[in-house]
Parts: structure tokens; sequence; C-alpha cells
């Protein structure tokens, strides 16, 4: 039986999917993933760090936290990624066929970028993929033709879903941008078209949002990601930017990325024949943003994830660079998949298990586990249990807790005081406790006595850092968190009173 490469696309969808609820249901939730559930949790038109559309996701699916567990809330990043993985096989199918469409999706489940961060955990990248991608499939079939009224509509799409994923995060307008610049140099044609204008209405409504959070509250969004980012700095910041080559690498998969850099020099060298319309609005609506992040790495922190919806819109076209050389393409690429499949299920195993890791034999119990990043993922449950029955025994489940950052505010608002129906409140400047800041005014001015957790991992003294506001600082347990009967680090209770 002949099976068409649509129904294939449709079972490495199912297969990647269930393979994701896997990696979903067994690894409790990171730092920003944990951070996010705060923006469903108090929904507002816009947040301090970022749009709100991860928030808005992640209440449809979890039934407004009807369902609030890391798999359920996970499903608003893994059902998007299956849509986005049907995305880029109808841009790959468009631009040439349907095995061009299939090696794209092959292509996007090596990517880790595209198949995990975005696409199992939790983040603002999650909806921003599937909304740049349906933007990217509409406007690659109008832009780079003659105007027509056939082609209104889709071009109104694909200005609404651009602003969709501009209210997912800022870097969106990079979209836009590509589209314009398409425009101005390559078909001015579209300028004598009334739709082209109305279509910005969708992006300015998305950015007008965000405007309006940010008027109401100083604009601190602005300040705060102006702060982080800065175009014009005479300082090389060289871990920055190591980090950020070294990053885009990985995220992207060096066999990705090493692709890509061949399809380059092919193009270059003109050795590699396609439609030079599509090759330029293709790399019109990427390579901007990930030339933006590398440059912006070399005088600030950057992160190689900002630039990651980019190599997966180039998919398609390394789609075609592939198909026209490689004969067994799609059997290695799936041999590939297999392969990573298999790293990240043991990778599971290796967190929860603690497998492969060497013990760490820290002296002083304050700074246990502060070389394992992988406890970021692990341990909370547990100090969940643990510590809800401390509560019943020191009779202090009644007070509220408070920490100096949002991190580990949110794994501790999340896993400890969520079951117990505790608040959590920030206590510090704003660059510090970010949402918190809102979060705070929501609930009752703290009293005269509440409760401080912190673990060996981040380590801080609560007199150091709270001795302006309480006098007496009482450790009420230590509790140690345990992976296969080994003591990995400790959490620490303390009850901070102001007489």
């Amino acid at each position: 039986m002949n099976i068409s490469y649509k129904q294939k696309v449709l079972v490495l969808i199912l297969i990647s999917v269930l393979l994701r609820l896997f990696l979903a249901g067994v690894l409790e939730f990171g730092n920003d993933e944990v951070y996010y559930w705060l923006y469903a949790k108090y929904p507002d038109v816009s947040h301090f760090d970022h749009p709100s559309m991860v928030g808005f996701f992640i209440q449809f699916f979890t039934g407004n936290l009807y369902f609030d567990s890391e798999l359920a809330i996970r499903l608003a990043a893994i059902i998007p990624s299956g849509l986005s993985m049907y995305v880029v096989f109808l841009i790959g199918s468009y631009i040439k066929d349907s095995r061009t469409g299939f090696i794209s999706c092959l292509l996007y489940c090596l990517s880790i970028y595209g198949f995990v961060i975005a696409g199992t955990f939790i983040l603002p990248d999650s909806p921003l993929v599937l909304f740049w991608l349906l933007s990217f499939y509409f406007f690659i079939q109008t832009i780079p033709n003659t105007p027509e009224k056939k082609y209104h509509v889709k071009l109104l799409l694909g200005f609404l879903f651009a602003g969709l994923a501009i209210y997912s995060k800022y870097q969106a307008v990079y979209i836009l941008f590509g589209v314009s610049v398409y425009v101005l140099f390559r078909n001015r044609k579209w300028l004598k078209n009334v739709f082209f204008y109305l279509g910005f209405i969708f992006p300015l409504i998305a950015i007008t949002l965000v405007f309006y959070w940010n008027y109401t509250n100083d604009f601190i969004s602005y300040k705060f990601h102006g702060n982080r980012v800065s175009f014009f700095s005479l300082q090389f910041n060289k871990n920055s930017f190591i980090r950020e080559i070294l990053g885009q690498f990985i995220y992207n998969n060096p066999y990705i990325v090493i692709t890509l850099v061949l399809m380059l020099i092919a193009i270059w060298k003109k050795k590699f024949h396609f439609r030079k319309n599509y090759i330029t609005f293709f790399f019109y609506c990427s390579f901007p943003l990930i030339l933006t992040t590398i440059y912006l790495s070399i005088s600030r922190n950057t992160l190689p994830h900002w630039s990651g919806v980019s190599h997966l819109t180039l998919l398609p076209l390394l789609a075609v660079f592939l198909s026209e050389r490689l004969k067994n393409i799609t059997k290695n690429l799936s041999i590939g998949i297999v392969i990573l499949s298999v790293l990240m299920i043991t990778t599971t195993f290796v967190i929860n298990n603690g497998l492969f890791l060497p013990e760490e034999n820290s002296i002083q119990k304050e700074k246990l586990g502060r070389k394992d990043a992988l406890l970021d993922m692990y341990g909370w449950k547990q100090a969940s249990e643990k510590l809800t029955q401390v509560f019943k025994e020191e009779y202090v489940s009644d007070l509220p807790i408070i920490s100096n950052r949002w991190y580990p505010a949110a794994h501790i608002d999340y896993y400890i005081a969520r079951p117990n129906n505790m608040k959590v409140y920030g206590v510090g400047n704003l660059n510090e406790i970010h949402k918190y800041y809102w979060i705070n005014q929501t609930y009752y001015e703290l009293g005269d006595e509440v409760l401080y957790i912190t673990d060996s991992r981040n380590f801080k003294n609560p007199k150091t850092l709270f001795e302006d506001r309480y006098s007496k600082f009482n450790l009420l347990r230590t509790v140690p968190i345990e992976r296969r009967g080994v003591v990995v680090k400790y959490v620490f209770l303390y009850k901070l009173s102001k007489v």
C-alpha cells in the first residue's frame, strides 16, 4: 500500500506528540515554565517580561487551570507544536512538492528548539512559533506574487497571524520587517494595493494592547528590555558571543546549521538553483533576527533561543536543497530522529534518577547541589510532600511565604504554596521579583510573621535579605531531597518575625 507524504507527516506528528507527552508527564517544571504558569493564574493585557499569549494558551488548554499539572499545562506547547509541524509541511509542499514538505517536517523534529524548547516546554516561544509560521505560510503565497484580488484574504491572514505572533513575543516584528523590506526592494506593486496597508491593522492592535499596559505601568517592559538589549555599545562580551554562537549551533541541531551553511555557499557559488523570489523572501524573513541576536551578543547577554523561530522558517528551503542532493535523505533524517528521541528519553532518566552523574559531596549543607543544573527540574514534588507535613507539625500553614526573586518564588508557588492554599509574595526590587510586583497588589499586606523557603542550590541567608523588615530568623526545618537514596540538596524552611 502506497502511503502519501501527507499521511506520513500525520503519522510523524502523532509519534512526536506521544513522545513529547511522555517527556511532559515525567519532568517537573523548569524555572521559566513555572513562571509562565503565573501568566495564566493572574491574566492581564500584558506582562512585565512578555505579552500575554502564552498565558492565554495555558488557560485554553487547561480549562482555565482546571487541569493543573505539568502535562496539562505543557499541552499548550505540545499541541501547537504539532500544528506547527504541519504548517512547515504545507510551506514545503507549496514551494515545491509534498516530499519537500515531509523532509521539512523531519528537519523540524531534529531541531532541539522546535521539538523540545518550544515544542515540549511551555514558553512564549510555543505560540510564537505557531503564529509566525502560519503568518509566513500565507505571506509566501502572496507577497512574492503580483497583487491580485484572489490574494487579499491570504494577505490579511498573514498579517493577522503576524499580530498574534507579536502578542506572543516581541521579536515577531521581524517577520513584518522581512515582508516590508521585500516589498520595498523586490515587489513595490504591493505599495499600490490598499489591502497591504489594511493588513497592518492586526499587528497594530497587538502593539497597542502592549503599549496600553505599559502606559499604565510606567513603560516598565520597555525599560526592562532596553537594559537587556542595546544596539550601540563599544564593550565586547566574549562569553556572551561564544555562548550565542554555540547555543544557536546546538539548539538548532549541528546537522541543520552545517547544512544551512553549505546551502548558503551553494547559493553564493550559484550551484543551488531555485526560484530566486522564494529564496529572497526566506532570507528577508529569517536572517535579520538571526544576525541581530548575534550582533547583540557582542556586547550584551543574549539567549540562543531568541532566534530559533527564524531557523525553523528556513527548514522548507533547506529541505529543497537536501532533496536535490541526497536520495536517501528521508531515511537518514529518520535515523537521526530516532537517535535524538533516545537521547531525550535518556535525559529524562538522568534528571529523575541521577544516572551517570557524579556524586557531589559538599561539606556545607547550604552549598549541596550547586553544580547540578538538572536539579532545577527535580525535587520540587518531593519538597512539597515533605514541607506539607512540616507545615502541619509546626502549625504555620496559615502564614504567607516570601521570596526575594521570581525564581525560586514561582517554583515555591506552584509546588508548595498552591497545594496548601498559601500565598507567595515577592519581596525585593522589580527587576528581581518581576510578575510578583503585581501579584503582591492582589493580596493583603504582610503581617508580623512570614515563612521563607530556600534551597542549597540557590541558598540565600534570610537575615542578609530581610534584616530591615524582620528581627527574628528561626530555622524551623532542614529538609533533605533525595534521588535514588542519595541526598542531592536541602530545602530550608525559616520563620521570620518582627518581634
